[in-house]
């Protein structure tokens, strides 16, 4: 499993020593997992102990390193969401691993603590966000049976990596558990004896990872909502700053607003009934002509003035349709502007109407609210064909 991922098969596998790693991994700079991707195994060949590996890009590459450059949230934004969509479709799972590949430093990637802060946060917005960490679970990679140096006051280690988690991700109040998981051997002349040394100190940490998968109950997945990144919560910060200060300026224009609303209204009303159409034809006629002659004459880009005159002759002449109204009130909420119109709007409202209308209103959708309700019933009940009942499955996998 690449390091820093989550729910990575470590040392699963079908037992075949002929055939190559399920998963790759390389000793380079580079991730060698791009999208998640899963596979049913069984825990070192044994049939018996059968689970699902599902194994995800690690986050301790260099191209997540830095969590503030544009390009890292982008990777990590991809990451999650093939995440996410993956764990939807497989429904549940019944460990989260975290490979840290760094035992000696002992200090976690930014980016593997934005992982599990993001983990943690669509894991509470599905209702399971204090579940989440009885399932989560740490792994020091690189612990081979051959290499004694990592065991070097590896019970401190421990302890300071689950402070160090606790204190940065406030949602976690458990003792995550830390488990040595190695897998790598050695040629040569006096291999066997440096790998018998340590290899009980190895199979330890499979053992303690196995027993942590079989005791861990299912974790529902099928409520998880979508990932967000830094770069979407963002934008979501701007807009919201934005619309604030929209709010805000409409309280101070918005009776110069209605002003220009009323007197739009006041040009419909002379247009259609006041403007003899013969009249209207000369002025079009008249204005176009004026246009057309400035925009000839010109010489470089062609001046505002005339193309508002073409506009404004077009605008004189009534078709006796709505469709040239349409236009109209289009260009207009374009000249005032659209978000400076509808909030001058709603302000108006909250000032003017609410105060008087505001209890007539609230009656009406209250006594309205039930008759919907049950109309909405009505379609749900003519439109959903009946599904018949899954049968129960005979799956009893666990899912890591």
């Amino acid at each position: 499993g690449a390091p820093g991922g989550p729910a990575a098969g470590d040392g699963g596998g079908s037992g075949e020593e002929e055939e190559g790693p399920l998963f790759s991994t390389e000793a380079g700079s580079e991730s060698c997992t791009k999208k998640t991707s899963y596979a049913n195994l069984s825990w070192f060949g044994d049939r018996g102990k059968p689970f699902t590996a599902i194994d995800t890009p690690g986050h301790d590459d260099p191209d997540g390193a830095d969590i503030d450059s544009p390009e890292a949230r982008e990777a990590l934004g991809e990451i999650a969401a093939d995440l996410h969509n993956k764990l939807r479709a497989i429904k549940k799972v019944n460990a989260i691993l975290v490979l840290h590949n760094d035992v000696h430093s002992n200090r976690l990637n930014p980016a593997t603590y934005t992982i599990l802060k993001m983990v943690a946060e669509k894991f509470a917005a599905a209702g399971d966000g204090g579940d989440v960490w009885k399932h989560v679970i740490l792994a020091y990679a690189k612990c081979n049976s051959h290499d004694v140096s990592w065991q070097a006051s590896i019970a401190k280690k421990k302890r300071d990596l689950q402070a160090a988690v606790r204190a940065k991700i406030p949602s976690c109040k458990v003792e995550v558990p830390v488990v040595t998981l190695g897998g790598a051997t050695v040629s040569g002349e006096g291999a066997g004896a440096m790998a018998a040394a340590g290899k009980a100190k190895e199979k330890e940490g499979f053992d303690e990872l196995w027993t942590f998968l079989q005791t861990a109950g299912d974790l529902d997945c099928t409520k998880l909502q979508p990932f967000e990144g830094a770069d979407v919560k963002w934008e979501k910060m701007i807009k919201a700053k934005d619309e604030a200060e929209a709010r805000a300026r409409a309280s101070l224009i918005y009776i110069a607003v209605l002003a220009k609303l009323g007197g739009f209204l006041v040009f419909l009303f002379w247009r259609a009934f006041m403007l003899p159409r013969y009249v209207a034809f000369l002025l079009a006629s008249a204005i176009g002509a004026y246009a057309v002659h400035q925009i000839v004459t010109c010489s470089g880009d062609v001046p505002r003035t005339p193309l508002f005159g073409a506009a404004l002759a077009l605008l004189m002449v009534n078709m006796h349709t709505v469709a040239d109204e349409l236009l109209i009130l289009g260009l207009f909420v374009k000249f005032v502007g659209y978000e400076t119109m509808a909030y001058s709007v709603r302000h108006s409202y909250r000032v003017w109407l609410e105060p008087h209308a505001g209890p007539f209103v609230d009656a009406a959708m209250e006594k309205a609210g039930p008759l919907l309700q049950a109309a909405q019933e009505q379609v749900k009940k003519l439109t959903v064909s009946v599904a018949p009942p899954a049968k129960p499955s005979a799956e009893t996998k666990k899912n890591l």
